[in-house]
């Protein structure tokens, strides 16, 4: 994942390996939880000063699993002759009830107006959305899908929802319901965060790592 250091062949151990496991008999033979921990997350937080190697992964994989999720979403927009993003505008506006102003389009999708701007462009080029002048303000532009836009996303979603559903089958309604609720969490931790984290601790560059 870029900008999370991960090193080639390493995995994720198990909670197990990650947990203390206490030892019994005489002689305080029970040692720190440090000792329990597997080489890979030590040598990581040792060259990460006060960092988290369960958070790194977590966000590796977030974002890693994240874009498998895309990338099937995609191939299903692609058999329309759409990209992701032209699907994810013509879903949100054709789920507005009505036309839409471009910004709002934009605002919802978490993309760029330059962005949005190409987006709507090639989805008005190909008869799939219109731009009309707003009727309160003629200086602001909405869009809304077409009746054609309305007949793809009739046999697109449907397809859209069974990969989504075909995904997820691994989890029951209860831990969906709870990994929707941790997402949500770390949803808000990440809106929380300040543009800058304040001072970090130099890392501690490995020598094998070293280019001399």
């Amino acid at each position: 994942m870029p900008g999370l250091p991960v090193r080639p062949g390493s995995s994720s151990p198990s909670r197990s390996e990650l947990s203390p496991t206490p030892s019994s008999g005489r002689g305080g033979a029970h040692k720190g939880a440090a000792s329990a921990r597997p080489p890979e997350v030590v040598a990581f937080e040792r060259e990460y000063p006060g960092a988290s190697w369960l958070s790194a992964q977590v966000v590796r994989e977030l974002e890693s699993v994240g874009s498998l999720a895309e990338a099937r979403i995609a191939a299903v927009a692609r058999r329309y002759g759409l990209s992701h993003a032209a699907l994810n505008a013509m879903a949100v506006i054709e789920g507005s009830g009505g036309p839409m102003a471009v910004g709002t389009v934009s605002a919802a999708m978490h993309i760029t107006s330059g962005t949005m701007t190409s987006v709507l462009d090639t989805l008005e080029r190909n008869g799939l959305i219109e731009r009309l002048a707003d009727p309160d303000d003629r200086r602001r532009v909405l869009v809304d899908v077409t009746p054609a836009a309305q007949e793809v996303l009739d046999q697109l979603l449907p397809e859209v929802v069974q990969a989504a559903t075909a995904m997820m089958a691994a989890l029951d309604e209860a831990e969906l319901r709870q990994f929707l609720a941790t997402l949500e969490r770390i949803r808000r931790s990440i809106a929380a965060m300040p543009d800058d984290l304040g001072p970090r601790a130099p890392r501690r560059t490995p020598s094998r790592l070293k280019r001399s």
